[in-house]
């Protein structure tokens, strides 16, 4: 498994000092590393499924600028709560394509979380996991997206995993999806999470590897709230930018210390000649 050691550069401080509008009168002295999203569009494609609802409360606490989709307004926000009902909602389904080139032109940021929960037929992974993302994609290289950042899942790379037979090869799917963002030319940004929980978050720390070593961490898990503070935090830094990583919470490591592991992280360029292939 590989390892990473910690760096003099503490993110979550910058992302602090940026939410307070500088240290001082002036605009904050950013490293180079480091993106400002207070300006950009974002775009939550899945903002009112079980990960969605978390990156969309983060940002509305940040003030950010962001459009989360859901199929049925209404029934997201029943679902949600009243605390939802003033978000800009858009409605939308990312397998119809040229509905995902109208929503996400004049968009700067996308951040997908979108998932199939049924195994097969129109709703299964094929046409969201895959051909789903992969409209999403095609809409952000027409719209000129800065950032893609992708949630997909751990042991996406091995087709025997045993998922695959439980679940209509969601995993297989999930990762042609992951190789449509890769090839696209997009400024990207992939994350696997282990096993999703809706836990207290911030309490146990969150460990980052790269390679797809999904048997050292199948039994793991992570909470959602950690989750969506790393699909945020990888928009506000480029030592995530062609980056596919792994993540899991472990009780051994310091709350928010995986923020300074960001900058130790492999491009999947290097990571493919390394391994002499072409699966990060």
């Amino acid at each position: 498994m590989r390892q990473y050691p910690g760096s003099a550069i503490i993110l979550g401080a910058l992302i602090i000092c940026a939410s307070l509008l500088g240290c001082s009168e002036d605009e904050p002295d950013f490293p180079p590393d480091f993106v400002d999203i207070r300006d950009k569009s974002i775009f939550v494609a899945g903002g009112s499924g079980r990960a969605g609802r978390y990156i969309v409360e983060r940002l509305d606490a940040r003030g950010l600028n962001f459009t989360p989709m859901t199929r049925s307004k209404e029934a997201a926000i029943e679902r949600l709560g009243p605390a939802f009902a003033e978000m800009n909602w858009v409605e939308g389904d990312v397998r119809n394509a040229e509905q995902m080139r109208t929503l996400l032109m004049g968009k700067d940021m996308v951040i997908c979380v979108i998932g199939s929960r049924e195994t097969e037929g129109p709703n299964g992974p094929e046409f969201v996991d895959y051909q789903g993302v992969a409209n999403l994609v095609d809409a952000a290289v027409a719209a000129d997206v800065e950032h893609f950042v992708l949630l997909t899942a751990i042991g996406v790379t091995d087709e025997n995993h045993p998922l695959n037979k439980l679940l209509g090869n969601a995993l297989i799917w999930r990762f042609k999806g992951e190789n449509q963002l890769r090839e696209s030319g997009l400024t990207y940004t992939i994350v696997r999470p282990a096993g999703l929980v809706d836990e207290p978050s911030g309490e146990q720390g969150v460990f980052l590897d790269q390679g797809d070593n999904w048997q050292d961490i199948f039994r793991g898990t992570i909470t959602r709230g950690d989750l969506a503070d790393v699909l945020i935090a990888s928009l506000e830094t480029n030592h995530t930018h062609n980056r596919t990583f792994e993540i899991v919470n472990r009780t051994d490591l310091e709350p928010g210390i995986w923020r300074e592991t960001l900058p130790n992280l492999v491009s999947d360029q290097e990571l493919a000649s390394e391994a002499g292939d072409n699966s990060p």
